[in-house]
């Protein structure tokens, strides 16, 4: 009975696409120290982490997202603004990825002295497969607004061991972890 339930879970798992998969960016997570121009105070520290991919709406056949987490630590007097939508993601081969979806609606503030942390996810340029030789390294290009004062940054963060690609066909998503059968 046993080895029954195995080989059902294995049939199964052979057949199914995954829903999520794993990719390691350097340095992760990535630390910016952000001024309005050269030689000004710092305004804020920013880090950026791309904690993987997921399909969208965890769907087997959902087209697939990279997920960026982004911290802002407002370190001036004034207030900093984010609007997470106009944050644009671009691969290595130069394709641009869709539009950003931020987990949360409107324009993230961030007072004086304190964080924020928000998740984004970015709909891949391509057909759907979570094989992504694109996925050699990833430009994140955003805009913070500091009290009227917009600032443009820009980010750029290299695969680690982008020769291993993830075969969609033969694996499974267990309990958060990507594993190849």
């Amino acid at each position: 009975m046993r080895f029954a339930l195995l080989l059902a879970l294995a049939v199964c798992a052979l057949g199914c696409r995954s829903t999520s998969a794993t990719y390691r960016f350097s340095p992760s997570p990535l630390e910016l120290l952000v001024q309005e121009r050269e030689g000004s105070p710092i305004i804020a520290r920013v880090l950026v982490g791309i904690p993987g991919a997921e399909r969208e709406g965890r769907r087997s056949n959902g087209m697939p997202e990279l997920l960026v987490r982004i911290r802002i630590e407002n370190k001036s007097r004034g207030l900093i603004r984010f609007d997470p939508s106009r944050a644009v993601l671009v691969g290595s081969d130069l394709a641009v990825f869709g539009r950003a979806k931020p987990d949360r609606k409107g324009t993230t503030v961030v007072p004086s002295g304190l964080a924020e942390s928000l998740l984004i996810r970015f709909p891949f340029p391509m057909d759907g497969s979570l094989e992504a030789p694109l996925l050699t390294g990833v430009n994140l290009q955003f805009e913070l607004d500091h009290d009227g004062t917009p600032v443009e940054v820009s980010v750029t963060m290299e695969r680690d061991q982008p020769e291993l690609l993830v075969d969609t066909r033969h694996s499974v998503t267990v309990g958060g972890g990507f594993y190849r059968w």
